[in-house]
């Protein structure tokens, strides 16, 4: 059955209406609908609605008008094409047509929004132009409704404010910066609002330590404000103003005389403290006088010339000249002018410094050389200078009794030819990679003296080879072959108490009083874990027990005073991962000739087993001392009220009743011997498994 509307309302309705069957062909159509589709209507009943919709939107289409052919009233939006080609955005609702509860067709009411879309999209890529302008401009910028809420927050007002902008945009401005009520901002933006008139202004902002200059323009709708980072320019204008008042501090403040002066009339404009002290003339002086008056009669004809010099061509000019002070005292003086505006006036600059102190720094330094080359003449230590190349420049008088060759031999001489074969690689890596001002430690090496014989040198080199008056490496040495020597006897004891450590298991110490060295065998890292072999007495006292220190301190103490070579001592020793043992120390002090102890040996031994073991003895014998109490005293008790309740039981002057009554009291004592019992059994278990 075929559903067709032919009322005028049908057709005269100002807006596109159409029936479609389940296949989605037109079955009615309104004049509305014909002008649109831009055909007669007889064609337009021979078509279906795919036919305007274009290949992309076909599937979308029949999914929709399929789901109304299911009962469901839809709106939508369609982008169709008309038979003339005219590209036409409608707006469709679509009303399932049911008879008898069943579907049989769609009935369709559109609206063209063609225009209204062009126009949307017109206002969007309108926006999007406008957000491409704020967002790249170098401005920050952000826009407020009339009642401050952001409708708008560009990418450098997110960078300047550290803001994003979900955190700003849709709240209001004075509730997110509320900090910024009491500032310029706040006034300033109001009465942009209030009498609709744009407001320029400055204003720092403590939250961000941000200067900005801020331009609000006011509109119907709200406020437009563009602000940029002036940080850079207060600043360089606080340090203009800076440098202004330190250019006056510096100059009136300067410990060197200065002046101002004319340069056409000689006559001084300004002078500054120092230049009044040093001259001995008032300001009010100074400023009567010319530069021709404080130079000496004789020096006015060579003075004349320096004029025309460097000086009236508005040249940097110095010169050493002689002044006169107001005592009459001549001084002798380096003058350095430049030119300079001053009020004005065609005018120079000048600093004034007495040379006369200068001589006397370079006696001082003279002397203060005299006594640097007496002391790397006396001095225990080599100073010698190398190159890169690692060849003698320098060498301090003292390679003599250092290195055991003369200075003079060893210039122009690699350093590397008179060092071992088996250390070479060492020093010429520390050469080869040391950086300027960088300090290096080279570890000792063997160094041949004038005789074939090595010595063994400590050295600590330091480039300086930016430094214009050394200009090569410094290498600071020192004989260190007694120390090495004292090393090696060292290592041989160590040697020594390791040999001893194979024969046993105790720790082997060897304490030599005089350099207080106390060293051990490996037992020390096998049995307490200790990763060195090598420590001090004092190490030793620190680990004792806190309990057992005092006494042990004293008991060492004691023997060594009275002369006993042989000592043993019982106490708990602190192992590296802070536990206690318990040892055993047997120690031999050795005496000189006048009964001063010069070494003590000893071993010690971990006692903890036996100890522990001699421990659970006496806990041992403890329980066996309470299981034999328990049952000498507390079984006795119960079981004599057990035999003494029986006697009444068998005596046949014993009443039934009060047979009874003893059995009561049987069973009580009964089970009181019994738990009795199950306590000694318990002590006994304890005690087998403490044994095991």
């Amino acid at each position: 059955m075929d559903y067709t509307f032919e009322h005028p309302l049908f057709d005269d309705y100002p807006d596109p209406v159409f029936t479609l069957d389940l296949k989605g062909k037109f079955t009615s159509v309104n004049k509305a609908l014909v002008r649109l589709a831009e055909c007669s209507r007889e064609e337009l009943l021979q078509m279906t609605f795919d036919a305007f919709v274009d290949a992309e939107n076909i599937g979308k289409v029949s999914d929709i008008f399929q789901n109304a052919s299911k009962g469901e009233i839809q709106n939508f939006e369609a982008e169709v094409v008309s038979a003339k080609g005219t590209p036409l955005t409608l707006c469709i609702t679509n009303i399932p047509i049911v008879s008898n509860g069943i579907v049989k067709g769609v009935y369709a009411i559109a609206q063209d929004i063609t225009d209204q879309k062009k126009t949307e999209q017109k206002l969007a890529e309108y926006n999007h132009r406008i957000s491409a302008i704020l967002e790249s401009i170098t401005d920050a910028f952000f826009a407020v409704d009339k009642n401050w809420i952001v409708t708008y927050w560009n990418r450098e007002a997110v960078r300047l404010l550290d803001t994003p902008r979900k955190e700003i945009v849709g709240k209001n401005l004075w509730e997110v910066f509320e900090d910024a009520r009491p500032l310029k901002f706040y006034d300033e933006y109001h009465i942009a609002m209030i009498e609709q008139i744009s407001r320029r202004f400055e204003e720092y902002y403590p939250a961000a330590d941000l200067w900005v200059e801020v331009s609000a323009y006011p509109s119907p709708d709200g406020l437009s404000v563009y602000f940029r980072d002036i940080t850079g320019r207060k600043n360089a204008e606080n340090q203009l103003k800076i440098e202004k008042e330190r250019y006056h501090t510096l100059f009136n403040l300067s410990p060197l005389p200065q002046w101002v002066y004319e340069v056409e009339s000689l006559k001084f404009l300004d002078v500054n403290a120092a230049a009044i002290k040093h001259y001995g003339y008032s300001r009010k002086e100074f400023l009567s006088l010319t530069l021709r008056d404080i130079r000496p009669l004789d020096e006015l004809k060579s003075f004349e010339k320096t004029l025309n010099v460097g000086i009236r061509d508005k040249s940097f000019h110095q010169s050493l000249v002689r002044h006169l002070k107001k005592n009459g005292e001549i001084i002798i003086v380096k003058a350095k002018g430049n030119h300079v505006t001053y009020e004005d006036k065609n005018a120079r600059l000048v600093v004034a410094v007495d040379e006369t102190e200068k001589i006397g720094a370079i006696r001082s330094l003279e002397a203060s050389e005299k006594r640097f080359k007496a002391l790397v003449q006396d001095g225990s230590d080599l100073i010698a200078i190398l190159d890169n190349n690692g060849n003698y420049s320098y060498v301090s008088p003292t390679s003599k009794s250092v290195l055991g060759i003369e200075d003079s031999a060893l210039i122009n001489r690699n350093i590397l030819s008179f060092i071992h074969e088996e250390d070479k690689k060492l020093f010429a890596g520390s050469l080869l990679h040391i950086k300027p001002g960088q300090h290096v430690k080279i570890p000792p090496l063997r160094f041949k003296d004038e005789d074939g014989n090595y010595r063994w040198i400590e050295t600590i080199i330091t480039d300086m080879s930016d430094d214009p008056a050394i200009s090569g490496i410094i290498a600071n040495s020192r004989d260190v072959t007694q120390r090495i020597v004292d090393n090696m006897k060292t290592k041989e004891s160590i040697d020594r108490l390791d040999i001893l450590s194979k024969a046993t298991t105790d720790a082997i110490w060897d304490w030599n009083f005089l350099t207080d060295d106390l060293i051990w065998n490996n037992a020390l890292a096998t049995n307490y874990g200790y990763p060195e072999l090598r420590y001090s007495m004092q190490w030793w006292y620190d680990n004792l027990h806190p309990d057992d220190s005092t006494q042990v301190i004293e008991q060492l103490d004691t023997m060594i005073k009275n002369r006993e070579t042989n000592m043993t001592f019982e106490y708990r020793f602190r192992c590296y991962d802070g536990t206690y043992k318990d040892v055993l120390d047997r120690a031999f002090v050795i005496f000189n000739n006048e009964g001063e102890p010069i070494r003590m040996i000893g071993s010690l031994q971990d006692i903890s087993e036996r100890n522990n073991y001699i421990r659970s003895i006496e806990d041992q014998n403890r329980r066996l001392r309470e299981i034999a109490w328990v049952q000498s005293h507390v079984v006795r008790a119960p079981l004599s009220r057990i035999m003494g309740l029986t006697k009444l039981i068998f005596d046949k002057n014993t009443s039934d009743e009060l047979k009874k009554e003893l059995l009561t009291h049987l069973d009580t004592s009964a089970e009181e011997l019994d738990e009795i019992i199950r306590d000694i059994i318990k002590k006994s278990e304890e005690i087998n498994l403490l044994e095991s």
